[in-house]
């Protein structure tokens, strides 16, 4: 097995939003001149600017002004894009996959900075995980407008009003900040685009925001939630409150008091759950939880652990006017600062700070050149609150040449019509196919498994840590079972024998097959059983008999067995399974083995040729069997069963001349009771 890569750092730091970036930044900035690594662990390499994303749905601005690489705003730190898969705090020690070609990296640290955001949970909605847009990153972005220009192109050819109509429903579901912007973004979208479709009538596209609240952006006060109302209203966004989402299918929105919208795209903006490490992290005690978040001190450190920190959407940090912080980037961003400034302090052995920041206010655009705002404690709305929206998003918006293309962006916007290219992002199919000449290597072992594969042409060869030969997969055979079941390592290495085409279904997508569908998972799990290490393979024989491991096959199998002739009928071979009951019957002609045949495939035969028919038995589609030499040792042999997946093996000699048949249970009679 090849050693996993590794590295260590003096201060880690997982996500790479706002608090994870200003984090690092701080930290580099107070530890300058000092040789200290730091690096940041992400699930993308670049920092999403949340509060624009909506202009991205809109077209107001394009994907990539929105997004900050990682690497160049904190140009002295290790950045580190995978996903954490497991984290020791004790042992301060984390497992990061980084992709489908690279070995899972080991990470050890001294201090580390928990930033990972907030999980996604769909599943109490029934349908919304299957159906629904979201909002959390560029791509998520990129994909609603794409599905929404996508809409009013196929709209645009159908010619029953009707239907245009239930195409052009789109739903909204959340009152926050994510739901107003998006509504308000996707409402000005469809206004601004709409005279380019001549077959589109007016009143045929629709905006419709459902709140389970009594008003839109509640932490705004009454005043400004009613303005937010009544700009999207006149704007033509329908506003639905006091409902909550029942359920969502392809076609519908179900509302808990029984109405139904008729939609074909919904976007949720809620669903907010703790992150899985985080939860991980809380089930076994590691991290004190509080609503799924982590417990904090007003300096940053999480309660009661030594050297780890926690900010932004993942933690419960103090304010220091009492309460919690909300989940904004003001915020996030000063949580990071300062946790970076205590980390350095902690090096320095210098006293640490408390968290004192409480706000400068609140923002949010409703959409045509509207905002509502309440910023020290005054409270602004329309054009003045979009000047201000703009104006400090801008002068938050990391990088001088991001500021500089956002402002252009946004001047162009004023003069120049939305743009309507329907580009629509290329997402990872979960079916793909590839191609190997003879020996390229597939994967190795200690490698991440991230795909089933299924041979269509060719053949790859699967061998073990002693370089013998698990299976030759060839046309019409799969194999990766065993690792995607398990711990998602592969344990062995795969190699084409010759030019080999194959198919590889994502591992995702098998797992969501195997999980729904009950005869796949017995299948899979079944199948598995061939892919059987040295180890455990030399396990089974140590535990048998010595007698046993010393004999060879003629030894211990079961000479007196029931078998059946090639010219006898389907009528002898139902005689003989009430004679003698077996599931498999050895089928032999002039004496050698021809197949086997199973009882279920002769009572298939029977129902679909008459139950009176005298077929001979050479006419049935024997299965082939799997045939052993009466010479082959004991240990060759359980390797060879457990290999191959069978659980009986048919006896031969040199001619394939029926000898006899051998079990597992033959060779596993008197065995310790561990196997």
């Amino acid at each position: 097995m090849h050693e996993a890569p590794s590295r260590h750092f003096d201060i880690a730091i997982i996500g790479g939003g706002f608090a994870g970036v200003y984090c690092a930044q701080q930290a580099l900035k107070r530890l300058r001149g000092r040789s200290m690594r730091v690096g940041i662990i992400a699930s993308e390499n670049h920092m999403v600017f949340q509060p624009m994303l909506p202009e991205v749905v809109g077209g107001s601005l394009s994907p990539q002004h929105v997004v900050n690489p990682i690497r160049t705003i904190c140009e002295a730190a290790d950045v580190l894009k995978g996903e954490v898969t497991s984290l020791d705090l004790e042992s301060r020690v984390l497992t990061l996959d980084g992709g489908r070609f690279t070995p899972h990296v080991t990470v050890t640290f001294d201090h580390l900075m928990l930033a990972p955001g907030a999980g996604v949970d769909l599943s109490r909605i029934p349908g919304m995980s299957e159906h629904a847009y979201l909002m959390r990153t560029v791509g998520d972005a990129m994909k609603l407008r794409a599905a929404i220009i996508s809409r009013m192109e196929e709209a645009n050819l159908i010619t029953k009003h009707q239907q245009r109509q239930e195409m052009l429903s789109f739903v909204v579901v959340g009152g926050g900040y994510s739901g107003v912007e998006t509504a308000g973004q996707i409402q000005d979208l469809i206004a601004g685009v709409l005279r380019y479709y001549d077959n589109i009538r007016a009143d045929e596209p629709s905006v419709t925001l459902v709140h389970s609240g009594e008003r839109l952006l509640g932490m705004l006060g009454p005043g400004l939630g009613d303005y937010t109302r009544r700009c999207l209203e006149k704007m033509g966004v329908n506003l639905i409150f006091n409902k909550r989402v029942r359920a969502v299918t392809a076609r519908t929105v179900q509302l808990n008091d029984g109405s139904t919208i008729v939609s074909n795209l919904v976007v949720c903006t809620v669903g907010n759950a703790p992150h899985p490490i985080l939860q991980a992290l809380g089930a076994c005690g590691a991290v004190p939880l509080e609503k799924g978040k982590v417990m904090v001190e007003p300096t940053g450190q999480v309660k009661g652990v030594d050297k780890i920190w926690a900010a932004g959407d993942c933690a419960a940090f103090p304010k220091a006017n009492g309460g919690l912080c909300p989940e904004t980037a003001q915020f996030a961003m000063r949580q990071g600062t300062l946790i970076g400034e205590n980390i350095a302090a902690t090096l320095k052995k210098k006293p640490l700070k408390t968290f004192q920041f409480t706000g400068l206010g609140e923002l949010a655009t409703i959409g045509h050149r509207k905002a509502v705002a309440m910023v020290m404690g005054l409270r602004f709305s329309g054009l003045i609150a979009w000047f201000m929206w703009r104006s400090i998003y801008l002068m938050k918006l990391p990088g001088l040449d991001r500021k500089l293309r956002v402002m252009t962006e946004w001047t162009f916007e004023v003069f120049f019509p939305r743009d309507i290219n329907l580009l629509t992002p290329s997402f990872s199919s979960p079916l793909g196919e590839m191609h190997l000449e003879k020996g390229d290597s597939l994967f190795r072992s200690g490698e991440p498994a991230q795909s089933l594969y299924a041979v269509k042409k060719g053949c790859v060869e699967i061998t073990d840590a002693n370089g013998q030969i698990v299976k030759s997969a060839v046309a019409g055979e799969h194999f990766g079972e065993r690792a995607l079941l398990g711990d998602g390592i592969w344990r062995f290495d795969a190699t084409a024998k010759e030019s080999t085409e194959l198919v590889a279904i994502d591992g995702d997508t098998f797992k969501t097959l195997v999980k729904s569908i009950g005869s796949l998972d017995s299948l899979f799990r079944s199948t598995a059983q061939q892919y059987h290490l040295p180890e455990e393979i030399q396990k089974t024989v140590s535990a048998m008999p010595e007698a046993t491991r010393q004999a060879i096959a003629a030894d211990v199998m079961t000479r007196s067995i029931a078998s059946l002739t090639a010219e006898q009928t389907v009528q002898d071979a139902v005689a003989e399974f009430q004679a003698h009951p077996h599931s498999t019957y050895p089928v032999t002609e002039d004496g050698k083995v021809i197949g086997l045949l199973r009882r279920s495939i002769a009572y298939d035969w029977l129902k679909n040729h008459g139950l009176t028919c005298r077929d001979v038995l050479k006419s049935l589609p024997l299965t082939t069997p799997f045939c052993v030499r009466a010479d082959m040792p004991v240990p060759e042999l359980v390797q060879t069963l457990m290999r191959t997946g069978v659980s009986k093996a048919v006896v031969v000699d040199a001619e394939n001349r029926l000898l006899g048949m051998v079990t597992v249970f033959d060779l596993l009679k008197g065995s310790s009771p561990s196997v």
